[in-house]
C-alpha cells in the first residue's frame, strides 16, 4: 500500500510548503514591499528565504516602528513639560491683566500686560522658584519627574539606535542586542509610566477646583471663578500612551504574519491487483479469488 501526503494552499497544491515571508502576504502598498526589499539588502538576506531571515525582518520592522514611536513621544514629552498651559484661569477685575485669563504651568504662570491701546500686546511671566515654598507639592514634583522622564526616555533612544545600528552593520552577537533592545524597551515603558503621576495629579487638581496658594510678589488670586485642564496635559498623556505602546513594539520577542492554512489531502493508493493468470473461478460462487492467498490461507489454517 502506498502512501502519498500532498499539501494544498487555497486553491493551489504544491508538495512542499516554504516559510511564510512579508512579501507573500497580501498587502495594499508596493513601499512596504519595498522596505522589505531595503531591509533584506542591508541585512545581508536578499538570498536567505530561511526562517531565521524572516523572523530577523519582521523583528527589525517592529523596532523600527518602535523608535519613531519613541521619537514621536520624548518631542510630546519635551512639549507638555515646557508648555505653560497645564492650567487655564479666568478670573475677573486683576490688576493688570487685560483679559483676566492665566497660563499656569509647572514653571511658571503667564498672562497678557494691560498695555495702552497704542502698544502691542505682551505676555509677561513669573517664574516658580524653590523659595517659593506656598506652591502646592504637585508643581515642583510634576518638575521633577517630567524632566527624569526626559532624560530616562533620551537613554532609551540612545540605546534603541546603538542597537539599530549594530544590526544593520550585520552584527551577529545576538545576545548582547537583544539586551540592548530589552534596556531601551524597558526604559520606554519606565519614562511612560512616570509621566503618568504628574499629569494625574495636576488634572485631578484642576477637576476639583483646587486653589493656588502664589507668593504676596505674584498679586494672582488664590482661586478664579473658573479653571479649565491646559492642551499640555493631553499632550503629555498622548506622550504617555505613545510610549507604552512603543515600549509593547521594541520589547515584543516575535511578529508572526499567519499565513494561509494548510489544508493536508491524504491520497491513498491501493495495492495493484492481481492478474488473471493468479485468479481463479470459485466453483461454489462463480467469483474470481487469488490462488496464491487461498493456499497461503490453507497452509495456516492447516498448521
Amino acid at each position: 500500500m502506498w502512501l502519498v501526503v500532498e499539501t494544498r494552499i487555497g486553491d493551489k497544491a504544491s508538495v512542499e510548503t516554504p516559510f511564510p515571508t512579508l512579501s507573500g502576504v497580501n498587502f495594499p502598498s508596493y513601499r512596504f514591499i519595498s522596505m522589505e526589499k531595503w531591509l533584506r539588502k542591508r541585512l545581508c538576506l536578499e538570498e536567505d528565504n530561511s526562517p531565521a531571515a524572516a523572523q530577523l525582518i519582521r523583528l527589525t520592522y517592529m523596532r523600527i516602528c518602535g523608535l519613531i514611536l519613541e521619537a514621536i513621544g520624548w518631542l510630546l514629552c519635551i512639549t507638555a513639560t515646557g508648555a505653560d498651559e497645564w492650567r487655564v484661569w479666568h478670573s475677573n477685575n486683576l490688576p493688570g491683566i487685560s483679559n483676566g485669563k492665566l497660563w499656569i504651568g509647572i514653571w511658571r504662570v503667564c498672562f497678557i500686560v494691560d498695555l495702552h491701546d497704542d502698544e502691542p500686546m505682551k505676555m509677561h511671566c513669573l517664574e516658580f522658584l524653590e523659595q517659593y515654598k506656598s506652591l502646592p507639592k504637585e508643581i515642583f514634583i510634576a518638575q521633577d519627574l517630567m524632566s527624569l522622564a526626559s532624560v530616562v526616555l533620551s537613554l532609551a533612544m540612545a540605546f534603541m539606535s546603538f542597537a539599530l545600528w549594530n544590526v544593520f552593520k550585520n552584527v551577529r552577537q545576538k545576545n548582547v542586542l537583544l539586551i540592548l533592545f530589552r534596556v531601551g524597551g524597558i526604559l520606554t515603558l519606565l519614562s511612560g509610566l512616570i509621566i503618568l503621576l504628574p499629569l494625574s495629579w495636576n488634572m485631578y487638581n484642576v477637576i476639583a477646583n483646587e486653589g493656588i496658594l502664589f507668593p504676596e510678589p505674584f498679586n494672582l488670586p488664590y482661586l478664579p471663578y473658573e479653571q479649565t485642564v491646559g492642551f499640555a496635559i493631553y499632550v503629555g498623556f498622548s506622550a504617555s500612551g505613545i510610549l507604552i505602546l512603543s515600549s509593547f513594539f521594541i520589547l515584543s520577542k516575535k511578529y508572526q504574519i499567519t499565513p494561509n492554512r494548510v489544508h493536508p489531502i491524504i491520497i491513498v493508493t491501493p495495492e495493484p491487483s492481481t492478474s488473471r493468470s493468479e485468479t481463479e473461478t470459485c466453483i461454489r460462487f462463480g467469483s474470481l479469488v487469488s490462488v496464491d492467498k487461498t493456499i497461503s490461507e490453507e497452509q495456516h489454517f492447516n498448521s
